[in-house]
C-alpha cells in the first residue's frame, strides 16, 4: 500500500491513521458541500453558529473516519466508523487527528514562509511614506 500511516496518540490511547486516497478525497470534498448545506443561509447569527459547530464535527469525524477505514476496508462502513468516532471520541482529540489526516495528505494550503501571525492583513505590503523637501 502506498498510503503514509501515522500512530496518533491521544490520552494515552493510540490508533494508526491513513493518508486519504485520491478517491476518498473527492468522496469528502462531496461530503463537505452536501453537509454544508445544512447551515441556514438566512435565520439568527447564533442558530448559524451553532449549526456551523455541528457541521464542522460531521466533518472532522468523517475525515478521521474515512482515514481509520483504511486499516480494515472489509470491515465496518466508513459511515459506521464515523459514529464510533462521534460516540467514542473527545472532541478534542477528533480535531487533533482532523489535522493530522489533512496534512498527511497534504489538503491544507501551504504555510506562508515568515508570516508571523501577529500581522494584520496588509501590513507586509505597507511602506513607509516618503518624506517631502521642505519648501
Amino acid at each position: 500500500m502506498f498510503l503514509k500511516t501515522v500512530t496518533f496518540e491521544f490520552n494515552g490511547e493510540e490508533t494508526v491513521l491513513y493518508e486519504l486516497s485520491a478517491l476518498q478525497r473527492i468522496e469528502y470534498i462531496g461530503y463537505l458541500a452536501t453537509v454544508s448545506k445544512e447551515i441556514p443561509a438566512d435565520g439568527d447569527e447564533a442558530l448559524r453558529t451553532q449549526m456551523a459547530s455541528i457541521v464542522g464535527v460531521k466533518v472532522a469525524s468523517r475525515l478521521v473516519a474515512m482515514s481509520r477505514w483504511q486499516a480494515n476496508i472489509t470491515g465496518p462502513s466508513v459511515d459506521e466508523l464515523q459514529q464510533q468516532v462521534m460516540s467514542t471520541w473527545p472532541l478534542p482529540a477528533i480535531s487533533q487527528a482532523e489535522l493530522v489526516v489533512l496534512e498527511m495528505s497534504q489538503m491544507l494550503p501551504p504555510a506562508k514562509e515568515g508570516a508571523d501571525e501577529d500581522e494584520s492583513v496588509g501590513e507586509e505590503n505597507a511602506t513607509p511614506e516618503k518624506s517631502t523637501p521642505v519648501s
